[in-house]
């Protein structure tokens, strides 16, 4: 069993999720709102904005688990764990084709923060982590619930996608959901 998250660790953890959640988000919108301008494929439309939507709401949740102690301040604007993680977004942002946008994020980025979650939720202790533990496990499920959309498989792209995200660290580095310093 975990020993849990200290706060600066907690800090660390929440303050990278939002920014992964407020990118997702944007990037996702971006993409709706471009392919609705560009194409007839409103099915592609609706599910990136929904999923959009969704981390953005994501993000709105996270922002109540943010430690609000001086000694936190440093964390409290969103920012990512990494930069290699702004840039490996902004490489996939470039994507082009709906239907490789829409693979994408329900087959790379989903799966991802999904994972994070889960792993949140295996790593927090009860007695002091009981709040992001809860949060994590709501959000996973918010996630897991997410329907495919019929006819998207683009393995190519999501391959690429997976493979950028990867060689970053992940949409959240490892070593904030464990610490190195954890037996």
């Amino acid at each position: 069993m975990s020993r849990g998250y200290s706060v600066a660790q907690t800090a660390r953890l929440v303050c990278a999720l939002r920014w992964a959640c407020g990118r997702l988000s944007e990037m996702l919108e971006d993409w709706a709102a471009q392919t609705a301008s560009a194409s007839g494929h409103a099915e592609a439309v609706a599910s990136m904005s929904e999923l959009g939507r969704r981390l953005a709401s994501h993000r709105e949740t996270l922002d109540g688990l943010q430690p609000d102690s001086e000694l936190m301040a440093p964390w409290r604007q969103a920012a990512p764990a990494d930069p290699a993680l702004a840039e490996a977004l902004d490489e996939i942002a470039g994507l082009a084709g709906p239907l490789e946008r829409l693979a994408v994020a329900e087959e790379a980025f989903v799966p991802e923060l999904s994972d994070v979650y889960r792993q949140i939720g295996e790593h927090a202790a009860p007695h002091c982590d009981a709040a992001l533990a809860s949060v994590a496990r709501a959000l996973q499920h918010d996630l897991d619930r997410e329907d495919s959309s019929a006819g998207v498989a683009q393995p190519g792209a999501v391959e690429a996608a997976a493979s950028v995200l990867s060689a970053a660290g992940g949409i959240v580095e490892s070593s904030l959901l464990r610490p190195v310093d954890w037996p």
